[in-house]
């Protein structure tokens, strides 16, 4: 295990032998270690907040351990998406020299690992890539306002932005659905769930706008 104290209250734990860091997370937040105010995940990584007591290290070494052994199953979502909204699907095309439909088959063909919720809340980072479709750099341009539901890709990541921001990620379909509502605590999406895309019709977009995942 491999510990790296960033200030007097996070502590950065690595380990090659995990299989799943969101999984070992959500179980450490179910069974609170004292002195630790809470232990998120992101891709290799677990961030252990607060000012945990002494033995904090064989806490997780046990969970991750008993984790192992259970070999928990990942949570799954579907996740609607129109391309033909996708304002940069042709761009993306033209530049990765692929169809449309290539781009769009590609995009679809994969099964993504949520790998850490950032930037904006709810927004997961999700991958990686069908090697079709990586190597894309972030717009040379960013746009000042990207919608809601914009869904995008960017070197060996998809995403989609939950919420509208500035974003310089190519964007080549758009989802309906509602993914996040701070006010509510509705995050539907969190590190180490599976998410897979299917394609609809912008006659379906209309009829799910604004729907919850689940």
């Amino acid at each position: 295990m491999i510990i790296r104290r960033l200030s007097e209250t996070l502590v950065l734990v690595s380990d090659e032998g995990w299989a799943d860091p969101a999984q070992l997370a959500r179980a450490l937040n179910a069974s609170i270690y004292p002195g630790v105010e809470e232990v998120v995940a992101a891709y290799e990584t677990l961030g252990v907040y607060g000012r945990p007591q002494n033995g904090w290290e064989d806490w997780i070494a046990s969970h991750a351990s008993a984790l192992e052994s259970k070999a928990p199953g990942a949570r799954r979502h579907e996740i609607p998406v129109c391309y033909e909204i996708g304002e940069d699907l042709d761009d993306v095309a033209r530049e990765l020299g692929q169809g449309r439909e290539e781009v769009i088959a590609h995009h679809l063909d994969a099964v993504y690992h949520c790998f850490a919720v950032g930037f904006q809340p709810g927004f997961g980072y999700l991958g990686p890539l069908a090697p079709p479709l990586r190597g894309l750099p972030r717009r040379t341009s960013p746009r000042t306002r990207v919608e809601p539901g914009a869904v995008g890709i960017c070197q060996n990541q998809t995403a989609v932005y939950p919420s509208a921001s500035p974003g310089g990620w190519n964007l080549i379909g758009r989802c309906p659905l509602c993914l996040v509502d701070v006010d509510s605590s509705y995050f539907p999406i969190e590190a180490g769930d599976l998410v897979q895309f299917r394609r609809i019709s912008e006659v379906e977009f209309a009829r799910l706008r604004w729907q919850r995942l689940n």
